[in-house]
């Protein structure tokens, strides 16, 4: 076979090399800056996603792993405790993914509002880079995916009928009762049929409110998690700003911005407590759904 048509191809590509590339990275460029933030993020998330397998694959010995190993089955015992040996190892193995899922994202967080600070000619940069912490749609699916295995472990322990009737009592929960005692037949039915309708309308309240709890816990998950990391950010930008402003006014020179090394200790804290935290409410109410009567 001769070898002449790929030689000429070749030529060719090497001799438009720099107009491919440059027509390459223009269309690709161009592509990203027109897509959601969302669909940013993801394909951010897929690229990482594939940088870890390959990391775990071929960097497995690496001390990176090593520590990271430690981590993870301290984690595991430490959730463990909460939920017991007896609950399903799913259960457990969801709860630390939560923890380092949002651990990695508020100190990609953390990091990016650095960056803000301190290039602040790249304003544009949370246009191309959402953080999941940051969104409250992120924040939101957790907590609702969170939610739904509590209610599955309750469902799962009580059973189809008792945990209807855990949220909509039609039956009472046997909150008011009457005994009979020495009463007679034709007064005790009566009023035992007035507290039975007062204890089917009382437990129909408090199964409404059982419900009401429900979204309650999604609502305070997400915001929690949302208003922090948001307010973190929000807040970094403002004083680090302000002061900037001021020290230009004062002194005709831009504000040292590594300086509050303070300030940048407290945001690294909340990033890493309220990693710890999500996941622990998650685990408390995963145990209380499944002790719960």
């Amino acid at each position: 076979m001769s070898t002449e048509p790929i030689l000429w191809i070749f030529k060719i590509i090497w001799t438009y090399l720099d107009k491919i590339l440059s027509f390459v990275s223009i269309s690709w460029w161009t592509e990203i800056s027109t897509m959601t933030p969302l669909m940013r993020w993801v394909l951010i998330q897929i690229g990482l996603i594939i940088i870890i397998v390959l990391s775990i694959k071929f960097f497995r010995k690496t001390k990176f792993w090593i520590w990271f190993s430690l981590i993870f089955e301290y984690m595991y015992e430490f959730f463990e405790e909460i939920l017991g040996k007896a609950q399903k190892e799913v259960f457990k193995v969801y709860v630390v993914s939560l923890f380092f899922i949002i651990l990695f994202s508020n100190l990609l967080s953390y990091i990016l509002d650095l960056v803000r600070v301190m290039f602040t000619d790249i304003e544009a940069l949370p246009q191309f880079i959402v953080i999941p912490t940051t969104n409250f749609n992120f924040n939101l699916a957790l907590a609702l995916v969170s939610i739904i295995i509590m209610l599955y472990v309750q469902f799962r322990r009580a059973g189809f009928i008792k945990f209807i009737l855990e949220y909509i009592p039609i039956t009472g929960k046997w909150i008011l009762d009457i005994e009979r005692w020495t009463m007679k037949a034709i007064v005790y039915y009566p009023i035992k049929i007035v507290v039975k309708a007062f204890d089917i309308a009382i437990s129909l309240f408090v199964g409404l409110l059982d419900i009401i709890g429900i979204a309650a816990k999604v609502i305070s998950l997400t915001a929690r998690l949302y208003g922090n990391m948001l307010a973190w950010g929000i807040l970094l930008w403002l004083l680090v700003t302000w002061v900037n402003s001021m020290f230009q006014n004062l002194f005709a020179a831009d504000f040292p911005v590594l300086g509050p090394l303070i300030l940048y200790a407290q945001g690294l804290l909340v990033a890493l407590i309220q990693a710890f935290v999500f996941p622990l409410l998650v685990a408390i109410f995963i145990k209380i759904a499944q002790e719960s009567e």
